[in-house]
């Protein structure tokens, strides 16, 4: 499967996730109690997933570095914090400016990959993250 549909997958799964999440506040539903149950489904997901590709799990263990198993460790605690603090932002804010600004990691994910691993950033790019940094700016106004 080419990349975009991946994209497009994450994009759908995502919204519905923020969105249910939004709702939950909305129906008053308390902030840790709510993250708490997202890190249990994220962590039983994880598990299903680990035992689906349990030899590929145990190959890449094996052949992996430590210093590079940390880094999805590191990762799932920064994700952990990021879905509690958007959870704390949709249950207190507007929706949609929320998640519009927490979609702006698009923007670290790109100025770390052109820094730490080279990923080229050409004008038309950089054009357009200024596009979006501008759409963000009106949104929240």
């Amino acid at each position: 499967m080419v990349w975009w549909i991946y994209a497009l997958i994450t994009m759908l799964m995502f919204g519905t996730t923020n969105f249910l999440v939004k709702y939950a506040g909305y129906n008053h539903m308390d902030s840790i109690f709510a993250s708490i149950l997202l890190w249990l489904a994220t962590g039983v997901m994880g598990i299903i997933f680990m035992l689906v590709y349990k030899d590929s799990f145990v190959n890449n263990i094996k052949n992996t570095s430590p210093y590079i198993l940390l880094l999805p460790v590191i990762a799932g605690i920064t994700l952990a914090i990021g879905m509690y603090t958007i959870k704390l932002a949709l249950s207190n804010g507007p929706a949609g400016p929320t998640v519009a600004i927490t979609a702006a990691n698009a923007f670290l994910v790109a100025i770390f990959s052109y820094i730490i691993i080279g990923e080229e950033l050409s004008t038309m790019k950089i054009i357009g993250m200024l596009v979006i940094l501008a759409g963000l700016i009106i949104l929240t106004l």
